[in-house]
């Protein structure tokens, strides 16, 4: 059922937590020695002068994106039960939140890395949970008018 407003904004939440996946989410860098501490969904990496000094993992992220696009394609696939839809969109709104939570946190861990007088810069990777958090509570309100209007219709039955 894409035809609804709140299938297209559900499809546009599962296409941007696949794209998060493959952008820079966080990056640093320092003038003097060459260093760089670089976010991305599965690792943020810490090179000095081209060579690899730290590498951590961060998976959490790449999973928390991959169940955030599963539970909004579940969601879009259970147009006929919109309570159940309203369940995904909650579950989902937690995950885009756990998703900023982890990004937030580990851009902290990597400040630590340099001691730069500048901070850090987010990129693209900051603003697609932000912006499918937005959709996703748009979703829910159209979801929980459309479940409104079918209420109101059966009342007066």
């Amino acid at each position: 059922m894409l035809q609804r407003i709140q299938s297209l904004f559900l499809l546009l939440i599962a296409t941007m937590m696949v794209g998060l996946l493959f952008v820079n989410i966080w990056d640093k860098k320092s003038i003097s020695p060459d260093e760089q501490v670089t976010l991305n969904a599965t690792k943020m990496m810490y090179t000095r002068a081209g060579q690899v000094i730290n590498e951590t993992s961060t998976i959490w992220i790449a999973i928390a994106a991959v169940v955030s696009f599963i539970v909004s394609s579940l969601s879009i696939l259970s147009y006929a039960n919109r309570i159940r839809q309203m369940a995904y969109g909650l579950v989902n709104s937690v995950l885009i939140g756990a998703i900023l939570g982890l990004i937030l946190y580990y851009s902290f861990q990597g400040e630590k890395l340099i001691s730069a007088s500048e901070k850090g810069s987010f990129g693209a990777g900051l603003i697609i949970p932000a912006v499918a958090l937005i959709l996703n509570s748009l979703a829910n309100r159209f979801i929980r008018k459309d479940e409104d209007m079918v209420r109101a219709s059966d009342r007066m039955r």
